[in-house]
Parts: C-alpha cells; structure tokens; sequence
C-alpha cells in the first residue's frame, strides 16, 4: 500500500516492538484492535458513531482509546462535550496506524488481489499544474499496466467534496482540514523566485529583497500574496511589495512568460523543476526565501473496502517512490 515507502524495513515489527522499553508488551491481536477503533474514531468523528459502526458500545470504544493512550503515555484526542479533535501527538500517531492497517490489509488481500484484475473509470481531482506536470507523464505508463481502466481528471484550484463529486483520489497541497479522509504525504514543495538568464543579463541580478522594486515582477493574481511577496530580511519575515507589467491568475502562463524574459516570477517548484533543471529559468535571491517547505498529499476517502482500481494507483505510486522517483 502507499506509504510504505519512507523507511526501509529492518527486523520484525512484533520483534522491535516487544522489545521497545517505552511501549508495555500486550497481545497482538488487542493492539490491532486498538489501532482499528482508534482510526475508526478519526473517521466518524465521534466515539458513538465509532461504535455504531463498529456494532458496540460507546463504552467498548472510550475504553480501547483510554487503553492505547495509557500504552502510549499520551493523550490522542482533545474531548470537549461538542468537539473530538486529535491531538498533535494523535495527528502523528494517525500516520504510523494507517500504515500499520495498510500493511496489514495488503498482506492479507494480497493473493487474492493478485489475480483479480483492475478495471473501470478512476476519477482524479488535481490542480492544473500537477496533473499537467507530474500526473500526465505517469498515466501513459498506468494505463499500459492496467489496459480496462479508464483516467477522468476533475481539475479544480482548490479542494471539493470527495463523496459528492465521486472521487476516487485527490491530490492536494498544504494543510488537510478534513480528517476523515486519508491522507498520504508524498513530496513537498516550496514556492521560489526565478528568471530567465536573458532577463537577468539586461536587466540585472538582484541582491537584496529591496532590489525587487526596480525589477519586472509577475504577479500571480491568487491567493494571499498578489502584490506583495514573503521574503526574509535579516532573519524577520517580511512582506516586499513588487510590481510590474504582467498579471494573472494562470501560474502556467506566468512560468512562460518568465521563460521569454519578461521578468521575475514567483512559482511552485512543481511547476518550474523542470526549468530550474534545465536552466531555461534560474533561482533568485535564494537566501531571501521565507516560506517553508508546502507537502503535497495523495488523499482518498477510507482505507475501508478500497476498489481494485484505487489500490492499483496508490500501489503504483508507492513502487515509483520505492524506485527513487523524482518526479515530484
């Protein structure tokens, strides 16, 4: 399953747990059962609808999660009378669980899995620029792998209702606000400034953010920072207004624009590797740059009963990065 790819296994799970002196040895079985309830929780939100679909009770369910969290010595859930929401520590242990439970469920349908074949319409949400520039090469590649399938590619610029849209896989970056879907981290990225060379020859190489208020800058007519940029000026976070003859809400326009030398951009690295890469667009005030790194996430809406087809995609995702893929 996806997610498998961070670390390379060394030893026995049970071996390395047993023995682990901060973790207090307890049945196998009990703990798997732990971790089931525990994601069932982050899933419906709420401990009584926990149990109502796992078929116990409510007091079944408290009395799992109080169990893991005095195992763990840590506390998973902040509980008010109206909110259940994870903790950091539970944010973090919510990771590691899917990955158990993926492990788990991959050895046990593995077999079976591997004679049935993947088949039909998988349907893709993604912003413009990650399906144009990482998703489109692959697909090609999937399709040929698995010729009964079908790819439909929903492009939205911001993140829409899985169910209602009949999704299947979501790719998206940033924060993931919904925790009932899950969610798998599978690069990052960051936003840089760039140019290219013929533009930095006329009109020169900036060497302080102030030098940006005498260059062509291309707006990106999105989000926050539409006339100001985020810099770092000596070790502060500051907001450096900019301005030039080029705007748009089109960030692929705005990478072929620069390409012409008609300015300095800034852009997602998603976007403009391939051009860092080549040199058709180098970085700029590289040393300037504030913000921190952004993940993007491959999200879906349960690990429960995933289709064939599903499976299919995340698992060849998973062997790309397993292969050193850089695609991303």
């Amino acid at each position: 399953m996806f997610g498998n790819a961070a670390a390379p296994w060394h030893g026995s799970r049970r071996t390395r747990l047993a023995r682990s002196p901060t973790v207090n040895p307890q049945p196998m079985n009990d703990r798997i059962r732990e971790l089931d309830v525990f994601l069932r929780v982050t899933e419906e939100t709420s401990f009584s609808a926990a149990a109502r679909s796992l078929d116990c009770d409510p007091s079944t369910v408290s009395k799992l999660i109080q169990r893991l969290e005095d195992r763990l010595q840590v506390r998973l859930f902040h509980r008010t009378s109206r909110v259940l929401k994870l903790t950091r520590e539970g944010q973090q242990f919510l990771e590691s669980a899917h990955r158990v439970m993926d492990a788990l469920e991959e050895a046990e349908n593995g077999l079976t899995q591997s004679r049935a074949v993947a088949s039909g319409v998988l349907r893709i949400n993604s912003p413009l620029l990650i399906a144009q520039h990482q998703l489109s090469p692959l697909v090609p590649e999937f399709l040929e792998k698995h010729p009964g399938m079908r790819v439909e590619f929903i492009l939205t610029g911001t993140p829409i209702d899985l169910f209602e849209n009949q999704i299947d896989i979501s790719f998206q970056s940033g924060n993931i606000p919904d925790s009932s879907m899950v969610a798998r981290r599978i690069a990052t990225t960051r936003w840089t400034l760039c140019a290219a060379p013929r533009y930095l020859a006329k009109a020169g190489v900036p060497r302080t953010v102030e030098d940006l208020r005498a260059h062509n800058c291309l707006n990106f007519l999105a989000g926050s920072f539409r006339s100001t940029w985020p810099m770092q000026v000596r070790g502060d976070a500051a907001a450096i207004e900019v301005k030039g003859n080029i705007g748009s809400n089109s960030a692929e326009l705005l990478r072929s624009f620069a390409g012409e030398g008609m300015g300095i951009a800034r852009l997602s690295e998603l976007l403009v590797g391939a051009d860092l890469a080549s040199g058709r667009l180098v970085r700029v005030l590289e040393a300037f740059q504030h913000e921190a790194e952004e993940p993007l996430f491959v999200v879906y809406p349960s690990k429960r009963n995933l289709s064939l087809r599903v499976r299919a995609f995340l698992d060849f995702l998973n062997d790309k990065f397993k292969a050193g893929w850089t695609g991303l």
